[in-house]
């Protein structure tokens, strides 16, 4: 077996793998715009979030309870890091 390629199999071991920071596990590779995405929604000290999802009248009807997003959702919604709801329910 010829051996030209026996450096090759060594290359730059001796140099240290760069680790560039990013707050959650698996998102060093992606992109800028998906980082900055996701540093939007995800808190930065915990790498954990919590999303308040509002968009089910949406998909499956209106929802009891939802009818009033002023009093049932204003009040929890500092407590959330991300909302997911629809545009017309921010409107109201």
């Amino acid at each position: 077996m010829p051996e030209p390629d026996k450096e090759g199999k060594q290359f730059c071991q001796d140099i240290p793998m760069s680790k560039e920071g990013f707050f959650l596990k698996g998102c060093n590779s992606l992109d800028w715009g998906m980082k900055n995405r996701l540093a939007r929604i995800f808190n930065p000290k915990s790498g954990r979030t919590v999303m308040l999802a509002v968009d089910h009248g949406y998909f499956q009807g209106p929802t009891t309870g939802l009818e009033r997003i002023d009093l049932n959702i204003v009040p929890i919604a500092p407590y959330a890091d991300t909302l997911m709801l629809t545009r017309g329910i921010l409107r109201s």
